[in-house]
């Protein structure tokens, strides 16, 4: 059975190039014709021998993701919905922004956390995402805007450490020169709080940005809104976050979605500005992003500007996140949903 040659790794194709007797310089040619050049098909590789280009047709094929449908907001916004080989469906977005694009790729087809905010576990957990399937989303993207792609954030469907080891393999192509080259301080992972996780990435050498997706800095709050908490409670999670900060020398980032009269008291700020004493951090305030049947309300425009001049007063680096993509209801989970519900 042919094997897609976009789960292998660059030294993986190098192995299998040894064992048949092909020079290893092949593979970095290879796999640049693959992500740099877009290729589709084998036989286009033209500084590939062709005793060598018919091997990798027999040995390989080359996936790509259908797309289903793409909504562009009036923002400049894109949310894709793509199709895998195995009909599931998943989600990623284009943010362009002062001549950046960002897109949000998911890891996983649907999510086992449910977090209450978040429509991607409505329909439960069905597999994780292989390194070829998240590197396709950005191939499917790249082939759409036909721009380049600056930044890349785990922060789509699924926990990207829950699928550690496809997520990990994906970053180092993402990262090198052969394929995007997009550079390890460009790339954010978000995560609800697997400590494990972080503890492993934090000992991985790499730059990359860490996001918490945190929400709440009260266990109680926090355990009716990512379930996960009840595992991992923040007397957990906090120590392995500070241990990540002091081995990467990499700023924290703290995400907090301001949910309607749930988080956005003095004693919500309050509780936050003792959870982060003493680490060097960025608090990146949400106004949610209406979700049926999430049970909560975005919040007035006083409570976003308040929570956020109180944690200013503290000289806390705080930013609020312009919404984006509203029209297109562009928050993860929201379109596959639609979708599965037609």
């Amino acid at each position: 059975m042919k094997k897609d040659l976009k789960n292998f790794t660059l030294e993986e194709l190098g192995g299998y190039l040894a064992v048949n007797r092909y020079p290893g310089y092949h593979a970095q040619q290879v796999l640049s014709w693959v992500y740099q050049k877009k290729a589709e098909d084998f036989s286009c590789m033209s500084n590939i021998p062709a005793a060598l280009r018919k091997k990798l047709q027999d040995d390989f094929y080359l996936s790509k993701l259908n797309l289903i449908k793409r909504l562009v907001s009036r923002d400049g916004t894109r949310k894709y919905l793509f199709e895998l080989e195995d009909k599931n469906t998943i989600e990623s977005v284009l943010i362009p922004h002062k001549g950046r694009n960002t897109v949000c790729l998911s890891t996983q087809v649907g999510c086992k956390y449910c977090c209450r905010f978040c429509a991607s576990g409505a329909f439960g957990f069905a597999r994780d995402l292989s390194q070829a399937e998240i590197l396709n989303q950005i191939l499917g993207i790249g082939k759409d805007i036909k721009n380049k792609i600056n930044n890349i954030v785990f922060m789509g469907m699924g926990e990207p450490l829950d699928n550690y080891d496809a997520l990990l393999r994906a970053i180092r192509i993402i990262n090198a020169k052969y394929a995007f080259y997009i550079g390890q301080r460009k790339i954010t992972i978000s995560t609800a709080g697997l400590v494990e996780g972080i503890k492993k990435l934090a000992r991985e050498g790499l730059q990359i940005e860490l996001s918490i997706s945190l929400h709440s800095a009260v266990d109680a709050k926090r355990d009716t809104i990512i379930p996960l908490n009840m595992k991992y409670s923040l007397n957990k999670l906090l120590p392995s976050v500070r241990e990540f900060a002091k081995l990467t020398k990499r700023k924290v980032t703290f995400e907090y979605i301001l949910l309607g009269g749930f988080n956005t008291a003095v004693r919500d700020a309050q509780a936050l500005l003792e959870l982060i004493r003493g680490l060097d951090c960025k608090i990146n305030l949400i106004p949610f992003n209406d979700v049926a049947g999430a049970g909560f309300l975005p919040p007035a425009k006083l409570e976003v500007l308040f929570f956020r001049d109180y944690l200013l007063k503290y000289n806390i680096d705080v930013t609020i996140r312009q919404p984006r993509g509203q029209d297109i209801e562009a928050a993860c989970g929201q379109l596959r949903m639609r979708h599965l519900n037609q």
